[in-house]
């Protein structure tokens, strides 16, 4: 859970999935990139602010339509459980999962948006009190993907969302996870 209390990391990729990996994780031959970048990934990191004492006095079910998931489960609103894919097709206005909940606004599940998944994981972090006294606590954000372009499509899409009132960016940056060593005689870098 994030120090929002929300379950984070639901839909993500399968790792274990090869075919799923080379599709949005790793820079593929024929990419339009450079020789070397091939196997590698793109890599984002952000560093969130999560202003927690304010969430706190939010009511669950605003929480609940902010985030688009029931918060002691994980699930949709379309669904039972944690795992269970939202279905935004059989709510088209939103009256279930708001049209601006943070889940739809980052997956919306839509052939236009496909393409954009991210291998994504949120390290919670406390670094105590600010100077006004208040905590001083977020999520480190990390992506992986195989075009920067994937990040970006998601990053507009979030733009205005209602969740922004309750994080504040305050850091990160765009940099290129090289490639693995495949043989013993390889170099990296």
């Amino acid at each position: 859970r994030n120090l929002m209390g929300f379950i984070d990391g639901t839909a993500n990729l399968d790792v274990a999935d090869p075919s799923v990996m080379d599709r949005y994780v790793w820079v593929q031959p024929g990419d339009d990139e450079p020789a070397w970048t091939v196997g590698g990934s793109y890599l984002v990191v952000r560093v969130i602010r999560m202003l927690v004492e304010f969430w706190d006095r939010t009511r669950l079910s605003e929480q609940e339509a902010i985030i688009g998931r029931r918060k002691d489960t994980g699930a949709p609103f379309t669904g039972q459980v944690e795992t269970d894919v939202p279905d935004y097709a059989g709510d088209p206005d939103g009256e279930l999962t708001p049209l601006d909940a943070h889940i739809r606004l980052a997956n919306p599940r839509t052939p236009a948006t496909e393409d954009d998944l991210i291998l994504r994981a949120g390290l919670n972090f406390s670094r105590g009190f600010d100077a006004a006294g208040q905590l001083d606590q977020g999520l480190a954000f990390v992506s992986y993907q195989r075009r920067l372009s994937q990040f970006l499509n998601t990053q507009a899409r979030l733009a205005g969302e209602p969740l922004e009132e309750y994080i504040r960016p305050e850091g990160g940056g765009f940099y290129f996870a090289l490639p693995g060593v495949e043989r013993e005689a390889d170099i990296l870098g």
